[in-house]
């Protein structure tokens, strides 16, 4: 039965299911890791700036996707002066889209941003503005964005004649329903993604031989090339920066409320099979690490949204939907910035202006991120095909499990109450999860384990954990689930 419980357990950051190592380096990563999951502008004694900045970047984004700001689609195409390649659409009812920002508008709206971030109390202001509803006229112009983004990035692929731009794949945006209550958060993510997809293109064509997309190649590029496609891996992580900040996650310590040392002696990919030899095969004891999930469970369920409302467990459905939104993009733009296959060193040659946000605490928001928008994923999966009525919703299946399981919410439970404590299953959780095996393996085929592994090195190579490359070089999404199928359905 657990097995089944646990795809349900995004709050749990079981992603961490996939590092498992000796004793002696769980004892050094834990002493590496205690000093780091603060705020880095808190922490460095930034001077607060004038509270203008937050103001700025707020009226800037305020004005996204209307006006000159917006494109137009003309006979269901966007002209190749937007994003450097002709795109055909088709016929669409969102007419308009966020058309990328002049460089010069990028940088003024970036500044402005990172200014307020230096301030707690213009962070807060920025992100009270963020959470304001976006108009009309935005809403249609960022529905008319998402539309036509997979179409956007397909063009541009085409245009270089093969797969050297794969790494395009790695960008996704949030889908917008027609009841989603968008903010001004969602549209400064989609912006952006906008403005990196511009920018990408413009710096390779730049690399080309004769400004020709399909003469472009990576593997011979001159120091000063490499350097340009690196100031693209860094507006990746500006991105992630502000989905971080605008999801709350930024504000939770991970690392300080994780017991790391009990969370990497008990799961992991190799962790699990010394578990299974331990317990003479068992699945691995799920009640060993609750006191690590409890640490962290409390703030992250709030993040989602969810609260207690007379003695039952409630999720703000437009507080989960933002959580989702950010925690897409904030994965998204992760994968993106890693996936260009630069190595470490060459990571580290480059002065990056927003690295300082990334520390070994990010390698474990991303595997959040990696569960919630992975679990999402198998959801859509799992409702494909099925009669309205027999669907579910994620929101409600996560709802429904918190209000069976009210400490991950509440965060209380006393010591004596570990060795007792038992996980209550929610209804018809074995039939809604039983092919989550075979969603992994398909998501594993089109490259989803090398995504994650190359992610968790690139964000390894940022925060300097050179004692972690070696364990994270080991991950295989295979071992997550490995002899689940053969299970008796304990």
């Amino acid at each position: 039965m657990k097995r089944f419980v646990m795809p349900i357990l995004v709050i749990a950051l079981l992603a961490l299911v996939l590092i498992g190592c000796d004793q002696d380096m769980r004892s050094s990563i834990v002493g590496f890791l205690d000093p780091l999951g603060n705020n880095v502008y808190i922490d460095s004694g930034m001077a607060p700036t004038n509270t203008a900045n937050a103001a700025a970047a707020s009226n800037q984004v305020a004005g996204l996707g209307t006006g000159e700001s917006k494109g137009t689609l003309t006979d269901g195409k966007i002209d190749s002066s937007v994003f450097g390649v002709e795109v055909t659409v088709g016929e669409t009812e969102n007419t308009s889209f966020l058309a990328p920002q002049s460089e010069e508008d990028q940088e003024k709206l970036k500044n402005e941003l990172g200014e307020a971030l230096n301030s707690p109390s213009q962070k807060e202001q920025l992100k009270e503005d963020m959470k304001k509803p976006a108009s009309d006229e935005q809403k249609a112009a960022a529905k008319g964005t998402v539309g036509a983004f997979n179409t956007v990035l397909a063009s541009i692929k085409t245009e270089s004649g093969g797969d050297k731009l794969d790494f395009l794949d790695n960008l996704k945006l949030p889908e917008i329903k027609d009841e989603d209550e968008l903010t001004q958060g969602d549209m400064l993510m989609l912006q952006l993604m906008t403005d990196m997809v511009k920018n990408t293109v413009d710096t390779l064509t730049e690399l080309s031989e004769g400004g020709d997309l399909k003469k472009f190649d990576g593997a011979n590029l001159t120091q000063e090339g490499i350097n340009k496609v690196m100031g693209i891996v860094d507006d990746a992580l500006f991105a992630a920066q502000m989905a971080e900040e605008l999801s709350g996650a930024s504000s939770i310590d991970f690392t300080g409320s994780l017991d790391l040392s009990s969370l990497l002696e008990n799961i992991g990919g190799k962790g699990r099979n010394r578990i299974q030899a331990r317990d003479d095969g068992d699945d691995f004891d799920f009640e060993e690490v609750i006191p690590t999930l409890l640490g962290l469970s409390k703030e992250i369920t709030a993040m989602m949204g969810a609260e207690l409302r007379n003695g039952e467990v409630i999720i703000n459905q437009q507080k989960y939907r933002t959580f989702m939104a950010m925690m897409k993009s904030y994965r998204s733009s992760l994968e993106y910035a890693f996936g260009f296959g630069f190595d470490a060193q060459q990571m580290k040659k480059y002065r990056f202006a927003n690295r300082e946000h990334l520390d070994l605490s990010s390698l474990i928001k991303y595997l959040l991120a990696v569960i919630a928008t992975e679990h999402e994923g198998y959801i859509k999966y799992y409702n494909k095909d099925k009669a309205d009525s027999e669907k579910v919703s994620s929101r409600k299946l996560i709802e429904e499990f918190l209000d069976e399981n009210q400490v991950f919410v509440t965060g209380d439970l006393d010591d004596d109450d570990y060795d007792d404590f038992e996980l209550a299953p929610i209804e018809n959780v074995e039939t809604i999860y039983k092919d989550v095996v075979d969603y992994l393996k398909d998501r594993d085929g089109e490259g989803l384990g090398e995504t994650i592994k190359n992610t968790l090195l690139g964000i390894n190579a940022f925060a300097g954990g050179d004692m972690l490359a070696e364990l994270l070089e080991q991950f295989d999404l295979k071992e997550i689930f490995s002899g689940e199928e053969d299970g008796e359905g304990d």
